[in-house]
């Protein structure tokens, strides 16, 4: 018995602050996970009348118990950035009273979820949490592939779109960027063989703009990250493999049609590909073309706002540029932009070597190669990620050189 009493207590001491704090991270990473934990739970006699409880704790929980390791975590200019959003979307009400609908439509979500993931960022620690990410990476495209492929053909389940699935193509997204990350980078059966079952899922969604991101982060890091022992061989290995695929992509293509096609599931860009319309920009121009002569056009120093553009029947503009002008105005717009962009290369330049620009190329893929084909930065939360990240590392690179200047000087 005294055995079993010292295991606990072990097991609870295992269990700190910042285990706790890394837990929520885990849970922020692997969200969508929560969707088939519903599922499960709705299931449960007794708990099925809870579910929207046990959700939000699962949540909740982990993050008011890791609240004693956030205390010393940030600085001023983390909450002086978190205030100037929140402000800037407060102030719209203001100055864009046009816009007050969309804006009370997105409030909760933008200020109160999306701004956040800033905070994310800046306590996200790849080194730390490489592995246990990759795991839940593998879940995540495990489960989704028994939902689409397996549960919903059998259940009939409302809601499978079979034209497109874009909110499930880029929730799938982050996963499979990993997977790839980890699979060029330490080249393993079972993740290839996973890596394969998610685009094997992703093109089941019907959906173009998830694979320019991978192509752009697997190009990337195929020619400047892969660098250790044997890589050669690993890269002949995928180049060979390309090849053939490429070779047999007719009869490839008509399975994956009989497939999907059998399970409900879209085969649109299976038809783009074969009538050679991959590049159609499906109206955006025409629609970016509108926002440019309104800018043009009208008094709009300032530009129209967050989420201005619905006023002219735009979402949003599919291009992060003009996303920017639109929301601040060219001016503005420019000057945000350039910022932002020098902000992200400093940290590129900074973290040299390192694992974490790896993940910082990741989560400019997974954000601002996305943001260039659709969404809008407003309630993007990768945008944002990203944002912190880069800014743990700008602010870890400056505590550094402070402290070396000092020991100079004594």
């Amino acid at each position: 018995m005294e055995l079993e009493l010292q295991f606990v207590r072990r097991w609870c001491a295992s269990f700190d602050r910042e285990s706790i704090l890394r837990l929520f991270l885990y849970i922020v990473w692997a969200v969508t996970l929560l969707a088939y934990l519903r599922g499960v739970v709705n299931h449960l006699p007794g708990l099925s009348e809870y579910t929207d409880e046990i959700e939000i704790s699962v949540i909740v929980l982990p993050l008011l118990l890791s609240v004693p390791a956030l205390i010393n975590k940030f600085c001023l200019a983390d909450y002086l950035f978190y205030l100037l959003l929140a402000v800037y979307y407060l102030s719209c009400y203001v100055f864009f009273p046009q816009n007050a609908d969309y804006l009370d439509e997105n409030a909760f979500k933008c200020i109160c979820c999306v701004y956040t993931y800033y905070f994310v960022g800046r306590l996200f620690d790849i080194e730390k949490m490489y592995n246990m990410l990759v795991i839940l990476s593998a879940v995540c495209i495990y489960m989704n592939f028994f939902y689409y492929f397996k549960y919903s053909p059998e259940s009939k389940v409302a809601g499978v779109d079979a034209y497109d699935n874009m909110f499930a193509a880029y929730n799938l997204l982050p996963h499979l960027l990993m997977m790839l990350w980890t699979t060029l980078e330490k080249f393993r059966i079972w993740k290839a063989a996973t890596f394969v079952l998610g685009i094997f899922i992703l093109l089941s969604f019907g959906t173009r703009g998830p694979f320019v991101c991978l192509a752009f982060f697997g190009i990337i890091y195929f020619f400047f990250f892969m660098r250790f022992e044997g890589a050669i061989y690993v890269k002949a290995g995928i180049i060979a493999t390309f090849l053939i695929v490429l070779a047999n992509l007719n009869n490839i293509i008509f399975y994956l049609v009989k497939t999907f096609t059998g399970l409900q599931l879209s085969t649109r860009i299976l038809e783009k590909l074969i009538a050679g319309d991959l590049g159609n920009d499906s109206y955006r121009g025409v629609l970016r073309d509108m926002l440019y002569r309104v800018l043009d056009n009208g008094e709009h120093f300032w530009g129209l706002g967050l989420f201005g553009s619905q006023n002219y029947g735009v979402i949003y503009p599919h291009f992060l540029p003009l996303d920017f002008f639109c929301t601040y105005g060219y001016f503005v717009g420019s000057i945000l932009l350039i910022l932002l962009f020098a902000f992200i290369v400093r940290s590129l330049w900074i973290t040299r070597g390192k694992k974490v620009q790896a993940f910082i190329i990741l989560l400019f893929s997974l954000s601002i190669i996305k943001l260039m084909l659709t969404g809008t930065f407003v309630n993007e939360p990768y945008f944002y990620f990203l944002i912190g990240v880069c800014a743990t590392e700008n602010l870890s690179y400056i505590y550094r050189q402070t402290n070396t200047s000092d020991e100079i000087g004594e």
